[in-house]
């Protein structure tokens, strides 16, 4: 049988899942922006430790993303071909995985806090590195249970739930920002603080018990009867290792594409902390910016993955193909947009975190550099996800080696090295990363090998 789909149909279930993701994505990465916001006042070197830890948390996440990312397809492929029963063994055995994962790296990155800091940061001013060992500390200590959250939400995400992780998040970002204020600058009434300024450390605790909050909530919502998944009723627990075994033949990919991501990001990272503070902070500023454009085609990288997921389980090619093609469709109207807006606006934004002149028209470049590439970043997120969930991760691990590493490293280091470009020559770097991924990705997919591989 012939089956056509209708684009607005196509559309409209796209939107549907997709605007509670987007908003869920935002508010994540608010919990480290209203951080920084905060944090601001404080001066350019609390800028640059809470921005650099940020960072240093978000490598740290890896793991904890792939499995999440494995939980993801294994749910939406099972709800694809036989439903939410058997899903719900699957939210099971990622809850396990997670709980252990999340302790086992937590209590690594606890006994290897000096090396890793001096590691990573070690190029950095003394005072820096002092208010990097005080925020890392305490915001470690929530890790395990923000992989629950972001493995529980992923399974939800997977079924098509995407509305229950977004209520989560926002209640979490309330509770962060609520005891960010408070912490961080003290109770003030008539001149008499009746709770001392904690400065770093005070959003460094806010953060933390916002997020354990966070992976509190997200599984007290699974023992409710009105959740789309519940496990009320689920009976013992045994591991089941073949369930395992799935998640993990994606989840391991995912991690070492994560990986490859992130330790070149934390590589970025190093190439901006040998420019001085300044730079430094103005990067932070820049990138912090940059989110807000980059979290609604991360929430539609994760839509494509429920959609087309989905599809593919249940043997529907064409509904599939579908899917794939307006998700770009859409990524790249949405990265335009948020071209115009970062582009005209970077002065605006950068006033909002620093009233130094000096950091604030270095943000501009980076802010305006990050603007020129948010379309190709909207298909590197959406090309990546319809092949990661199709089971062709490996050209994705391929082609981000061949973009970060190559053509955005090693192009900026030599250019910053050789030419003296500064923070200039990182953002070419960048260009040419996102922009030649993208053109990989869409050739990739028009190939049309991606809907004929099992996962």
């Amino acid at each position: 049988m012939n089956i056509t789909y209708s684009r607005h149909e196509i559309r409209r279930d796209i939107i549907k899942l997709a605007w509670p993701t987007i908003i869920e994505q935002v508010l994540i990465m608010m919990v480290g922006i209203v951080s920084t916001i905060l944090v601001s006042k404080l001066g350019k070197e609390s800028i640059a430790a809470v921005g650099m830890v940020n960072n240093l948390v978000n490598f740290s996440q890896t793991i904890f993303a792939g499995l999440s990312i494995g939980s993801t397809i294994i749910i939406a492929r099972v709800t694809g071909e036989s439903g939410i029963k058997n899903a719900k063994e699957v939210l099971v055995q990622s809850l396990f995985m997670s709980v252990f994962v999340g302790i086992s790296l937590t209590f690594l990155g606890i006994v290897f806090s000096n090396e890793i800091i001096t590691t990573f940061f070690g190029a950095a001013d003394s005072k820096v590195i002092s208010l990097v060992e005080i925020y890392y500390h305490i915001v470690l200590l929530g890790m395990p249970f923000v992989v629950i959250e972001m493995v529980i939400g992923g399974a939800l995400r997977g079924i098509g739930d995407t509305r229950t992780p977004m209520y989560v998040v926002l209640f979490e970002n309330l509770m962060n920002v609520l005891l960010s204020v408070v912490l961080i600058y003290g109770v003030n009434y008539n001149e008499v603080f009746y709770l001392n300024p904690l400065g770093v450390k005070g959003a460094a605790i806010a953060a933390t018990t916002a997020r354990i909050i966070g992976g509190i909530v997200i599984v007290y919502f699974l023992f409710r009867k009105k959740s789309k998944i519940n496990l009320i009723k689920f009976g013992k627990f045994k591991i089941n290792f073949k369930i395992i075994k799935r998640i993990i033949r994606v989840g391991i990919p995912a991690c070492i594409e994560n990986l490859i991501m992130n330790g070149g990001f934390l590589m970025q990272q190093i190439l901006v902390v040998a420019m001085g503070t300044v730079e430094v902070a103005a990067f932070q500023i820049g990138g912090s910016i940059h989110s807000l454009a980059f979290l609604p085609l991360l929430g539609l990288g994760l839509t494509t993955t429920t959609t087309v997921g989905q599809s593919l389980g249940s043997k529907d090619l064409k509904k599939a193909e579908a899917y794939a093609y307006e998700n770009i469709k859409i990524a790249i109207f949405t990265g335009l947009c948020s071209t115009m807006i970062e582009f005209f606006g970077g002065f605006l934004f950068a006033r909002l975190y620093s009233s130094d002149l000096q950091v604030i028209n270095t943000s501009i470049i980076v802010i305006r550099g990050f603007a020129l590439v948010s379309s190709f970043l909207g298909v590197e997120k959406v090309g990546s996800a319809i092949l990661r969930c199709s089971g062709d991760i490996k050209y994705v691990i391929f082609s981000s080696v061949a973009g970060l590493w190559t053509f955005r490293l090693i192009v900026a280091a030599i250019l910053i090295r050789f030419l003296n470009l500064g923070l200039y020559g990182l953002m070419i770097g960048i260009f040419l990363d996102y922009s030649i991924r993208a053109v990989m990705y869409i050739f990739r997919i028009k190939a049309g090998r991606w809907k004929c591989l099992k996962v």
